[in-house]
């Protein structure tokens, strides 16, 4: 990898990070067109009067903050790779991460070839039960 495509994957992890502390922010101030200045999910059964659907919005809320917060872990550990000189490193086999990989997908840990295992690993393992 060269220096040139490193800076520009800092550059889109610098994005992407920006953009999901801002999902982050709107899902928990920004009511409608209100803006809270405390932290909270929306109640939504102000948004309508069938309770079912109050709590499919809310669910749908929830499940948005768990990507994001996923998706500025991945972040992190994206900056924590560049700053250890592993960055373009694939975690599991050691081989370098194709450069287009990264510029696609700058918070990439494995190389394609690694992460198609991680997935199918993935896949098999009993689904997490909400409690």
């Amino acid at each position: 990898m060269t220096t040139l495509e490193e800076v520009r994957c800092r550059e889109l992890l610098e994005v992407r990070k920006k953009q999901l502390t801002e999902q982050v922010g709107d899902r928990l101030h920004r009511h409608g067109l209100e803006v809270h200045p405390d932290a909270a999910l929306p109640r939504r059964s102000e948004d309508t009067d069938d309770d079912a659907t109050a709590d499919a919005m809310r669910e749908a809320d929830v499940a948005a903050l768990e990507r994001a917060a996923h998706g500025l872990a991945l972040i992190d550990a994206a900056y924590e790779r560049l700053k250890g000189g592993r960055y373009g490193i694939c975690v599991d086999c050691g081989d370098p991460i194709r450069p287009e990989r990264l510029l696609a997908y700058p918070e990439a840990a494995r190389c394609s070839p690694c992460q198609a295992l991680f997935e199918r690993a993935q896949a098999r393992l009993p689904h997490r039960v909400p409690f």
